[in-house]
């Protein structure tokens, strides 16, 4: 039996935000451990840009956890899109020594990667590329029977990821039809920050989603996905979740016509926020008011309240909020707002500017104002 430990997207960085990626990295080698992993598959964005993999305090902590797996455990590696950000014509990931951590790239094969043969399965390791198009030409040796293939890659596949989302651009596209032709039992995707997986014939093609809370929007748990491999099956399938991670924790807060917060609605958001010490938190103002300068006073006391919680980040964003003066006590403008907020599209929904666009033009009707 063979067992595995599928994580994607963990953009360590040497930024101010080094030392809660190393926690995740290091949360995901403890599970690995658990688990007596054979195998740890980081699937590309292991490190948020190329100058952050040159940094060498940060390349050498990332060796330094990598340490910690169990002696008989190995952890394979393929580069993402983000790797190559900032790489010139002459770098190389060869250049650098990753410890224990198997850099899954040939410069010297035409499909730029490795095939490691084991006895119950193949794992097909397949660095990020642009086009992925010629992959009939790749040399791969053929899936051998009895034993199962898995398949490391990073990039979009629309058969398991429709989106919408204009962040997961800026990878190279998967053929449907890859899968298949390669024979891949189990595909560990990295790119998607979201997990998604999905059956595409004899392949379940996985997302197991950013290991870290990267931006804003990617709600839900992070994880890391658990597999073993049976007599050429995928079998034991499990997530496991990333305490260290922390969540994307999203809060609308509305506002008096003064700018100020409705006590009920300050304590309804206190008490959602126990213990937030790992969480990205963002609250959104949002409400008719009458006068920037108290907007501002409540803004500057409402992060000094939160930054009390302790999250590990705290935005508030005020864009929702409208200032038109006495126009805050116009009681079909509340009205209106009301209504409209009821109706509003999710986050990335390609309608949001048109509903911004009708939210200016109604105010500014409704209270004989010109539009800016």
């Amino acid at each position: 039996m063979l067992k595995l430990l599928h994580a994607a997207d963990l953009h360590l960085s040497s930024g101010p935000e080094k030392e809660y990626g190393l926690e995740v990295l290091r949360e995901i080698i403890s599970l690995a451990n658990q688990k007596q992993a054979d195998f740890v598959l980081f699937c590309g964005d292991l490190f948020d840009s190329f100058k952050d993999l040159k940094s060498g305090k940060l390349l050498d902590a990332v060796k330094e956890e990598a340490q910690r797996l169990h002696n008989n455990g190995r952890i394979l590696y393929i580069p993402g899109n983000h790797e190559s950000l900032g790489m010139g014509e002459q770098d190389k990931f060869s250049n650098f020594n990753f410890g224990r951590i198997e850099l899954m790239a040939d410069p010297s094969s035409e499909f730029g990667g490795r095939v490691l043969e084991l006895p119950a399965a193949d794992i097909v390791c397949v660095p990020h590329a642009q086009d992925y198009s010629g992959y009939r030409k790749w040399p791969l040796p053929p899936k051998r029977a009895g034993t199962a293939r898995v398949l490391m890659m990073h990039g979009t596949s629309s058969a398991v990821y429709r989106g919408p989302d204009p962040e997961e651009g800026g990878a190279g596209v998967i053929p449907d039809s890859l899968f298949e032709w390669l024979g891949t039992d189990y595909a560990a995707l990295g790119h998607v920050h979201s997990a998604r997986e999905s059956r595409i014939g004899g392949t379940l093609a996985v997302y197991c989603g950013s290991a870290r809370v990267w931006r804003r929007r990617e709600e839900g748990p992070r994880k890391a996905v658990y597999f073993e491999i049976k007599d050429g099956e995928i079998a034991g399938k499990e997530d496991l979740l990333l305490q260290s991670a922390g969540q994307y924790r999203a809060f609308t807060l509305p506002l008096d016509p003064d700018a100020g917060v409705p006590p009920a609605a300050m304590r309804g958001l206190l008490e959602k926020l126990s213990s937030p010490e790992r969480d990205y938190v963002v609250v959104s103002l949002s409400g008719l008011v009458e006068d920037a300068n108290a907007l501002s006073a409540t803004e500057r006391a409402l992060e000094d309240v939160l930054r009390a919680k302790s999250p590990r980040k705290l935005e508030i964003l005020s864009g929702e909020v409208e200032n038109y003066g006495g126009a805050a006590s116009n009681e079909l403008a509340k009205q209106f707002l009301a209504r409209l907020d009821a109706v509003k599209p999710p986050a990335g929904s390609p309608e949001t500017e048109l509903w911004f666009a009708a939210r200016r033009q109604g105010l500014a009707a409704l209270t004989d104002r010109e539009l800016e």
